[in-house]
C-alpha cells in the first residue's frame, strides 16, 4: 500500500537511447512505497523507442509525467539541467535511466529531508549491478574507496573536504532541495554534472549520507561513466597514458572555476579558505621539475606539510608526481 510523501519530490530523468532498460527503471517508480510528486524526463534526442516507451509509462502512471525532447543531442550535462530547472517539486531527486530504485527509496530521501530542516542535499549508496542486474558484489560507495573515516567527517558536516580530494558522489543516487537550484547551473566545460553540484552543494549546503544502498546501479558497456572496479594492471595502464603537465594545467582550471562559482554564491569563507589550499597544492604538483630526483625533495615537503593527506586521493598521487614525466 502506498502512502504520500511528505514533501514534494521531483524525479528528474534524462534518457538517450535508453529502450533496453527504461522500462524496469520506470516500472520501479512506479513501485515505490511513496509516489513521486512528477516526473520530469528529458530525451537528449534519442533515435530508438525512448520516447514511446515513456508516453505509453505516462498513460497509466499515477502521478504527473512531463516529457520533453531536445530536438539536437545536449550532452549529459546539459540535459540534466534542463531536466532539473523543468522540475516543480520541493526537492529534485536524479536518476539515469538503466538502474532500478529499491521500493522505499523515496520514502527514505523524503523522512531524511523532514527530519533535518537545514539539510540541502543528500545521497544513498547503491549496490552495482550487471547487465542483468546480478550483484558483483560490492556497492559504490566501496567501489569509489568512500571510507568509513570519511564517512564520519561527512556526517559531521565536512563532506567537503572529501570532495577536495576525490569524488564520492554519483549523481543518480542525489537529490537536493530546489531552492539551491539557482546555485548550482551552469556546469562548466570539463566537469561532470554530477562532481560539480556535489562539491559546490556541499561548499555552502549539509548534506546527509544515506548509508543504506537504495537502488541498483547498473553496469553495462554503453555506461556514461562505469562503476565496475579496475585491476591494478589496468590502473597503471590508464596512468601510464596520462600526460601530467597537461592533466594538472586542466585541474587548476577546472578548480579555479569552482573558486569563482563559490564566491559568485558568497559560499562561506571556511569553503574559500580550503579551496585556496586545493589549488596551492594542485600549483606545487603542476610545477614539478622535470628530472625525477629534483621532485623528491619537493614532493617530500608536500608530504610533510599534509598537503597530500588533505587534497590529493592516495598514494598513487605521491607516485604519480614522482614517476609520470
Amino acid at each position: 500500500m502506498t502512502k504520500d510523501l511528505s514533501l514534494k519530490i521531483s524525479i528528474a530523468l534524462c534518457v538517450h537511447n535508453g529502450e533496453r532498460y527504461l522500462a524496469e527503471q520506470l516500472e520501479s517508480f512506479l513501485s515505490q512505497t511513496c509516489p513521486p510528486y512528477e516526473l520530469v524526463a528529458c530525451d537528449d534526442a534519442s533515435e530508438d523507442a525512448t520516447q514511446t516507451i515513456i508516453e505509453a509509462f505516462a498513460t497509466r502512471a499515477p502521478f504527473p509525467v512531463r516529457f520533453h525532447r531536445n530536438p539536437i543531442k545536449l550532452g549529459v550535462n546539459a540535459n540534466f539541467e534542463r531536466a532539473i530547472r523543468l522540475c516543480q517539486g520541493d526537492v529534485i531527486i536524479l536518476s539515469d535511466q538503466d538502474d532500478v530504485w529499491l521500493p522505499h527509496k523515496l520514502e527514505v530521501f523524503d523522512k531524511v529531508f523532514m527530519a533535518t530542516p537545514e539539510i540541502g542535499w543528500a545521497y544513498c549508496d547503491a549496490n552495482v549491478v550487471s547487465d542483468s542486474l546480478q550483484p558483483f558484489g560490492y556497492t559504490m560507495w566501496e567501489r569509489v574507496s568512500f571510507t568509513r573515516r570519511e564517512q564520519k567527517v561527512g556526517r559531521k558536516g565536512n563532506i567537503f573536504k572529501v570532495l577536495l580530494k576525490h569524488y564520492v558522489v554519483a549523481g543518480a543516487a542525489m537529490a537536493f532541495r530546489a531552492n539551491l537550484r539557482e546555485r548550482l547551473f551552469p556546469v562548466p566545460a570539463g566537469w561532470a554534472y554530477d562532481a560539480w553540484l556535489a562539491v559546490l552543494a556541499a561548499a555552502f549546503a549539509r548534506c546527509a549520507l544515506i548509508e543504506e544502498p537504495l537502488q541498483l546501479y547498473r553496469q553495462h558497456s554503453s555506461n556514461a561513466v562505469g562503476a565496475r572496479r579496475k585491476s591494478t594492471t589496468q590502473q597503471i595502464c590508464e596512468a601510464l597514458r596520462v600526460d601530467r603537465k597537461r592533466y594538472y594545467r586542466e585541474e587548476l582550471v577546472r578548480w579555479s572555476q569552482l573558486m569563482e562559482r563559490i564566491t559568485a554564491v558568497h559560499a562561506p569563507a571556511s569553503a574559500r579558505e580550503a579551496l585556496i589550499a586545493k589549488l596551492v597544492h594542485l600549483e606545487r604538483r603542476a610545477s614539478l621539475p622535470d628530472r625525477r630526483l629534483l621532485r623528491l625533495p619537493k614532493i617530500t615537503a608536500e608530504l610533510i606539510s599534509g598537503g597530500y593527506h588533505r587534497y590529493a586521493r592516495n598514494w598513487g598521487s605521491v607516485a604519480f608526481d614522482l614517476l609520470f614525466r
